[in-house]
Order: C-alpha cells, then sequence, then structure tokens
C-alpha cells in the first residue's frame, strides 16, 4: 500500500525504504496491532456481561424476588455515562494505562459483587460498579483509537472493535442462557473473573503508551473535581426520575419530574461551568461550540436511545410472544446482534475510501426508521424467519450510524480528539440509560393498563414486564393467548416510540455537511520510543499534530 507523506520535509515517503526503516515500520505495525488486541480484549469483556443481562432477567427475578429488576440495566448504563468524562479526564493526567488496569480491577470488582449477591439491592450495587469499570473501558479504547489511527482511518477500526463488541453481545446472550438453564444466572458474572485477568495481563504488556510527566500530587491537582462532581450528580438525578416513571411513581409525580428536572438544569450548570469557569476543564468550549459536532452529538444521543431501547427488550418479546426460553431467545436475537458490525466495518471502509459520510448517515437513518416500522407490524402469528429478515435490516441501520462519530470528530481539531470521544462516549452511554428507562416504562405502563386483573393482583408493578413472563405457559386457554397479545401490544407502543425518535434522527441528515476528515494524529500521545531506536521517534510518535505517524503506517498496512 502506499505510503502516506509527513509533512516533515526531511523525509521522502516516496522512496524505497532501507532495511533499518522497513524493520522500524515492521516493529511500529506490530507494536499497534498489539495494542489493539488489547482493546479488543476490553471491549469483549464489557460487551459479553451488557449482552447476557437481559436474557438472564426473568430468573433474576424469580430467585432474588426484587422489585426493582429495571434497575439491573439502569444501574449498569446510568453508572458508565457519569464516569465516563471522569475516565476521559483522568486519562488525559495520568495516562491511558494506568487508568485502563484501574478500570480493569473496578469491573472484576463488580462482577464478585453481582455474582454473589443475595438479595436485588446488593446486585444492583454490583452492576453499579461494573458500570463504572466497563463504560469507563469503552471511552478509554475509543481515545487510544483517536491517538493513533487518523480520523480518515479510524472508521475500519471502530468498525473492527464494534465486531468484537457484536460477538460479545452475541455470545453473551447465548452463554447467558445456557449457563442459567444449567447451572446459575451467577455464572454470568462469575466467568467475568479470569477474563478481567487476561485483559489485565494484556493491558500492562501492551499499552505502553507515553503519558504526561509530574508527580501524583500534581495530577491530583490538575483533576477537574467539581465538573465531574457536577456531571456525576446530574446525570444520577435524571437516571432516578426515568426509573422511578411510571413504575414506583406515576410520571406527572414531584418524585419524578423533580429529580428529572433537577439533574437536566444541572447539566446545563456544568456545562457553564466548564465553559466559564474551569481552568483545566473536563469538556473544553472547543469540542461543544461548534454547530456541527452539536448536532452529531444529538443524533448520537438518539441513536443510542433506539440501540439499546430495540436491543434490550428484543429478547422479552421472543419470551414473552413465542414462548422461548432464555438461550432460545439469545439464538433469536443473533440476526441483528450478527448484522450491526459488519454493517460498522463496512462505513469504516466506505468512510476511509471515499472520505464522505453524510450519504452513510442518511442510508443509516433510512434502514433504522423502516426496521422499526416493521417491527410496528409484529404480531403473535408473525414467523421467526420475517423477523430474522426484519431484525438485519434494523441491524444494519444502527451499524452503519457509528458513522455518526465523523460528525462530531470532522469539524474539530485532532488535539481535541480525546476530550470529543470522551463527551461522545457519554453521550452514548448516557442515552442508552434513557432507551433502557424509555422502553421500559413504556411497555410497563401499557401492561398495568391492559393486563387482565387476575394477573395484575400478582405482581408488583415495577416487576411486571419480567415477573409475568414464567407464568404465561402454565395459564389456561384462552388467558395465556389475551396475556401474550397484550405483550404484542405493550411491546408494539414502544417500537411506535423508537420509530418516531428515528424519524427525528432522519431529519438531522438535512443539515449535516461533508467536511474533510483529518488524516493526522496529535503527536502528543503514542507509543512509547524503543530505546533502541530514538532515531525512529518523530516517525513514530510525530512532534506535532501536523505529522503522520509511523502508526499510522501500520495501521494502514
Amino acid at each position: 500500500m502506499s505510503q502516506t507523506p509527513t509533512s516533515d520535509p526531511k523525509v521522502d515517503d516516496t522512496k524505497a525504504p532501507d532495511v533499518d526503516d522497513a524493520l522500524a515500520q515492521a516493529r511500529a505495525s506490530l507494536r499497534f496491532w498489539l495494542v489493539f488486541i488489547a482493546l479488543c480484549f476490553c471491549v469483549l469483556l464489557s460487551a459479553l456481561d451488557l449482552g447476557g443481562v437481559s436474557t438472564a432477567a426473568p430468573m433474576i427475578v424469580a430467585e432474588l424476588h426484587g422489585t426493582d429488576f429495571s434497575w439491573v440495566g439502569s444501574a449498569y448504563t446510568l453508572s458508565s455515562a457519569a464516569c465516563l468524562p471522569f475516565a476521559g479526564n483522568l486519562a488525559q493526567i495520568f495516562g491511558r494505562r494506568p487508568v485502563t488496569l484501574v478500570l480493569v480491577l473496578i469491573f472484576a470488582i463488580g462482577s464478585a459483587v453481582s455474582g454473589s449477591s443475595k438479595s436485588m439491592t446488593a446486585l444492583i450495587v454490583g452492576r453499579a460498579i461494573q458500570g463504572v469499570g466497563g463504560g469507563g473501558l469503552q471511552t478509554l479504547v475509543y481515545i487510544v483509537n483517536a491517538d493513533l489511527v487518523p480520523l480518515r482511518k479510524r472508521g475500519i477500526f471502530t468498525g473492527i472493535t464494534g465486531l468484537v463488541w457484536t460477538l460479545g453481545t452475541v455470545v453473551g446472550p447465548v452463554i447467558s442462557g445456557s449457563l442459567t438453564e444449567k447451572a446459575s444466572w451467577r455464572w454470568l458474572f462469575y466467568m467475568n473473573l479470569p477474563l478481567c485477568a487476561l485483559a489485565f495481563l494484556a493491558v500492562a504488556l501492551f499499552l505502553d503508551l507515553k503519558k504526561p510527566e509530574g508527580d501524583i500530587r500534581s495530577k491530583i491537582v490538575k483533576i477537574d473535581w467539581i465538573g465531574n462532581i457536577l456531571i456525576i450528580a446530574s446525570s444520577t438525578s435524571c437516571m432516578l426520575g426515568l426509573t422511578w416513571g411510571g413504575g414506583r411513581f406515576p410520571w406527572s409525580s414531584a418524585q419524578v419530574l423533580a429529580p428529572v428536572i433537577i439533574g437536566v438544569i444541572g447539566l446545563g450548570v456544568t456545562l457553564v461551568y466548564e465553559i466559564r469557569f474551569a481552568s483545566r476543564p473536563t469538556i473544553p468550549k472547543t469540542v461543544i461550540s461548534n454547530p456541527g459536532s452539536l448536532l452529531g452529538y444529538f443524533a448520537a444521543f438518539i441513536h443510542g436511545v433506539i440501540t439499546l431501547g430495540v436491543t434490550f427488550y428484543l429478547p422479552t418479546w421472543f419470551q414473552s410472544v413465542h414462548d422461548a426460553t432464555p438461550i432460545q431467545s439469545g439464538i433469536y436475537f443473533l440476526p441483528m446482534a450478527a448484522s450491526i458490525s459488519p454493517a460498522a466495518i463496512v462505513q469504516g471502509l466506505l468512510i476511509a475510501k471515499l472520505g464522505h459520510y453524510r450519504l452513510i448517515n442518511l442510508i443509516g437513518w433510512s434502514a433504522v426508521l423502516l426496521g422499526l416500522g416493521l417491527f410496528i407490524t409484529l404480531d403473535r402469528n408473525t414467523s421467526l424467519g420475517v423477523i430474522v429478515v426484519f431484525q438485519i435490516i434494523q441491524g444494519v441501520g444502527m451499524g452503519l450510524l457509528y458513522a455518526l462519530t465523523f460528525v462530531v470528530l470532522a469539524p474539530l481539531p485532532v488535539s481535541e480528539n480525546a476530550s470529543a470521544v470522551s463527551l461522545l462516549s457519554f453521550v452514548r452511554a448516557f442515552s442508552q440509560s434513557w432507551g433502557v428507562a424509555i422502553a421500559g416504562s413504556v411497555i410497563s405502563n401499557k401492561l398495568a393498563s391492559t393486563l387482565p386483573s387476575s394477573i395484575l393482583e400478582q405482581f408488583d408493578r415495577a416487576s411486571l414486564v419480567y415477573g409475568v413472563i414464567p407464568e404465561i405457559a402454565g395459564l389456561p386457554e384462552p388467558l395465556q393467548d389475551q396475556v401474550k397479545d397484550v405483550y404484542v401490544e405493550s411491546i408494539r407502543v414502544m417500537w411506535i416510540v423508537m420509530a418516531v425518535l428515528a424519524a427525528v434522527g432522519f431529519l438531522t441528515v438535512l443539515f449535516m455537511k461533508d467536511i474533510p476528515l483529518s488524516r493526522t494524529v496529535d503527536g502528543k500521545w503514542g507509543l512509547k520510543k524503543p530505546a533502541e531506536k530514538g532515531k525512529t521517534e518523530k516517525a513514530e510518535v510525530g512532534e506535532n499534530s501536523e505529522e503522520v505517524t509511523e502508526i499510522e503506517k501500520g495501521a494502514t498496512t
């Protein structure tokens, strides 16, 4: 493959490299791929867990008898979203590898707490701890990719990490279903412990990136404590209201409206503080002042709501309407999960080749809108073969919409990549919290208003969605069919809500503009220089953000 010239006039990349240069490039390429493999391991760790919990939901509810199961999903996504900017801030101050190692340990602790929980409260606490680690790992993966790969080529690697994520979400429900049926749902969490050990080892060995100088005390002083506390408190307040709405309290109650309003106001205060008062802001003004980037954040928020709303509750459809066991629902979910990542890789390849991203976003939103429209037509008699086709359409659309990353980053200087990626990760994770909460509340409200009174009397409203499912198979006819039809209609309302959001997302494309994608990386970050090859440091790491690095060459050959 041809080499991209550097900005250094002394370096002529059009000439054949000598032996030493060839060896240096090969070593850079190998080091890049070792780092990338370590990052993929972290992605797989988080995806396996998140993909399997919804499949095991009915069994967890049956054993722990909790009334707040929605928090098992929401606690993870909430803590993940709330702590994402903090993880990015710490990575900027302490370096990528130390923060990544700590996050792996936090995820392991959360897994142990979740697996050993004796009550729903303990499980929720464990899931919240897991969310801090899992969410932080996801944003660190994207930050390191931004450190090493120029935006023009980054879509390919984002697609590959997406493929690993899909592998986890595909295998996760199957493993979860198998463990739930053959052993215990607790092993869904215990299996993370050896995986955490492997991820820790891979990161410790291979993620050898440059890090800022300074002692611990000086670095602690640089942390944006006020900004991060405001972000965590505000997002937590929002999520409390969303989780309580329609379940524990009516949507119009003060218990729901107050925390949501306080949280939204708090996020506004956070932005004002970060822009005007923070000396070392977690969210620099640059990353939120560009109209094109703001449009990308908004579209990514909608994409996140739809993605989690659909993927979290599609297994519920199979278990409630098609009498699927946990493992069967995981298998039935495969077409959607397996179609997301190939689409994400395709969009990365196309954008790397063409340098344009607006058309990809247009096709993505069109497919998502079409897929949700088809989901609305589902009923008890729809064959699984038809549902497979609908899932593939929806999955392709959701995969293509990872091109929204380029909408956010293209207008920004490469020096702001890490901050923008961290904020984008927060927007996506926070939106996923809204997706789980909104979809769950819509389904729960519809069930509560349409299920037969004989069923409603047996279950608390907060556990209604999953609590009824294990009892459906034992109901007499025609009550069994009646309950299934109620689930069909309840989930259909959720499909309609998601379709409306997809229509809004489609409209954002009308305001998007194709901006040339950067071919450079920020020279402040990169793999450490090999001690024996000091002369290659400039090519490998770069002295400024205008240089093309050996890492780019290794990543594109």
